[in-house]
């Protein structure tokens, strides 16, 4: 499961996410796809829910999208603006740092 973490600050500006990792203050800006995926992660979504809504949505090849969304998503949680958590606790899953 993954979720936005509370260390990140964000908002929309015309349909695209300008994200703040207010601990080391660095700063991201989403738009499309990605957007999209950052909106579902208001409340904790597995890696194929995203996938489902991101093919229904968009008709894409759904191995390319699994692809891309687990690489969008490790990319997330390593900017420490998402946490991946255990779908059985909630509670966050240990990082490799």
């Amino acid at each position: 499961m993954f979720v936005r973490s509370q260390s990140a600050l964000w908002t929309e500006l015309d349909g695209q996410f300008m994200l703040m990792n207010i601990e080391d203050g660095s700063y991201y800006e989403m738009a499309g796809i990605g957007s999209v995926i950052w909106h579902m992660l208001e409340s904790p979504r597995s890696e194929a829910e995203i996938v489902d809504a991101v093919v229904a949505t968009y008709r894409v090849d759904r191995a390319q999208c699994a692809d891309d969304v687990r690489a969008f998503l490790e990319k997330l949680v390593a900017s420490h603006v998402v946490i991946e958590q255990s779908e059985a606790t909630g509670a966050p899953l240990p990082t490799a740092e």
